[in-house]
């Protein structure tokens, strides 16, 4: 399905057929070629499918993932600190330090991304005719799922949900979160009942019924939390979950590991962006993001011969690992190294391993561990998915929801289940929140969700949270960062659209 589905999108990015590139065309804008195009079965199959590669490299060298999901959301909690200073100005690393500014070249790629794939979704949901419903709910998830990362890092948006001409939307205002959240929930609503629960054979990879209730679950734990703090959210939240757990029990894997296996890829998983290796512009690039420097091999014994490195000097939080370590956590093993030889030949003596041993923990979950990989061309041509929605994001939302509905002693069988999964013992108590967080942690670091986390528990806690862990790594002192601040909920909106909007007022503090 990998290939299925970006081939076609490849060619859809080609043609030109959905909204342009450029940051000023942010908003969905006619197109007169669309007019010829969503006439078959065929071209809006294509045209779903573009709006699925948005989500992969979209013709640059970095995907979205990487961007969004991993530097901008994980390097930005207290899961990973900046170790060494770069040597030049670096889009990573101003975001690690909360230097992150409206001109920052990332952050406009991530806004831009978002607003196309919108863009792509109201042109398929305008033109495409209502009996095509299938490719209708898929378009309405990835807009959902756009405008749901939109409010959360952005805040208020323009909620638009049909084409309009660029003069149209320089006039449009940004409209409270409220009203983004009224389109998310439709449109996640109309998906979760128009899609068969998952699609398997050529078809895996696409998004199922589950994954769009999940994420509606998401939505509403979310709502729930800063700055909604809807607490009746909740209850929708169970609600929602509570018809898909057994159907997410299917997809639960038995073992940890398995859920980065390359070889078991759309086995365990709810939804992931789908990558493949070949050097057909199809590869994930976060392998060489989640490593060290550029022009070094991390972990030699695994990758192939011609890798090399792209990020900085990430390290995953030692404390957080020690943490793991003294729990006996089984999910460390897959997800962390706690060091690596840096040249595949050394020898193994005192001294050889003082020299060529590196201590350091790094994030390993999304390397292919694998030197005899011939299929890998280049440090962005990585094949291992991304997942976005995962089993136990549906078993740790519902626990969520019931400890919240005073329904806590319910939550345990969720939770255990995770647990006992990672080899640890079941909760020996009623589950509380702490239990939630510190799970769902464990669970999913790397994936970009502790940040969201840390935001939805509050402005006092996101803030002292990310300050304490920014005076223990020494980040003001040794990597002149910024000190983390309210201002730091919201990323900025990027000059170039700011320049275009001149109603717009900033996010507070930029």
């Amino acid at each position: 399905m990998k290939t299925k589905i970006y081939i076609v999108a490849s060619m859809i990015a080609c043609c030109g057929l959905c909204s342009c590139n450029d940051l000023i065309d942010i908003y969905p804008v006619e197109n007169n070629v669309a007019d010829k195009f969503y006439s078959s079965e065929f071209e809006i199959t294509q045209a779903v499918m573009g709006v699925y590669a948005r989500l992969g490299r979209n013709g640059g060298s970095q995907d979205f993932p990487t961007i969004y999901y991993f530097m901008a959301s994980e390097g930005r909690s207290d899961n990973l600190y900046y170790a060494a200073l770069a040597n030049a100005q670096r889009d990573q690393v101003d975001l690690r330090n909360f230097a992150v500014t409206d001109v920052t070249g990332t952050n406009e790629d991530i806004y831009a991304r978002l607003y196309q794939i919108i863009a792509d979704a109201n042109m398929l949901l305008e033109r495409s005719p209502e009996h095509y419903v299938r490719y209708r709910a898929e378009a309405s998830f990835l807009r959902a799922l756009a405008y749901f990362e939109l409010v959360r890092a952005y805040g208020p948006q323009p909620v638009v949900d049909r084409s309009v001409l660029n003069e149209d939307a320089k006039k449009m205002d940004r409209q409270p979160i409220e009203d983004i959240y009224k389109l998310i929930i439709s449109d996640l609503e109309y998906a979760g009942n128009n899609l068969e629960a998952f699609y398997t054979g050529e078809e895996a990879g696409r998004v199922g019924s589950v994954a769009a209730k999940c994420l509606l679950g998401e939505v509403y734990v979310t709502m729930a939390g800063y700055p909604m703090n809807d607490r009746s959210a909740y209850q929708k939240a169970e609600t929602t979950l509570e018809p898909i757990m057994d159907q997410a029990k299917t997809r639960f894997a038995p073992d940890y590991s398995y859920i980065f296996d390359v070889n078991k890829e759309n086995t365990y998983d709810l939804f992931s962006v789908q990558f493949a290796s070949g050097n057909q512009g199809l590869g994930s690039s976060l392998a060489g993001y989640v490593t060290e420097g550029s022009g070094g091999v991390m972990i030699p014994e695994w990758f192939y011969s011609g890798y090399h490195l792209q990020g900085q000097d990430f390290r995953v939080d030692t404390l957080l690992v020690n943490e793991m370590k003294k729990l006996g956590d089984k999910r460390l093993e897959t997800s962390v190294t706690e060091g690596y030889w840096d040249t595949t030949e050394h020898g193994f003596t005192p001294e050889d391993s003082a020299k060529h041993y590196k201590e350091r923990c790094m994030m390993i979950k999304y390397l292919v561990k694998d030197n005899t990989n011939k299929t890998i061309k280049a440090w962005n041509d990585y094949p291992l998915n991304f997942p976005i929605l995962r089993p136990a994001d549906a078993y740790l939302l519902y626990a969520e929801a019931l400890i919240n509905n005073n329904k806590a002693s319910q939550a345990k069988e969720w939770i255990d289940a995770i647990r006992q999964r990672a080899d640890l013992s079941p909760l020996d108590h009623v589950p509380t929140m702490d239990d939630v967080m510190d799970e769902r942690r464990y669970e999913f670091i790397g994936e970009g969700k502790r940040y969201f986390d840390l935001v939805r528990m509050g402005k006092d806690t996101f803030v002292s949270t990310l300050k304490n862990f920014s005076d223990h790594y020494e980040h003001v002192t040794k990597m002149g960062a910024n000190n983390p601040s309210e201002k730091d909920l919201l990323l900025p909106i990027p000059l170039t659209v700011m320049n275009i909007q001149a109603s717009w007022t900033n996010n507070p503090g930029y």
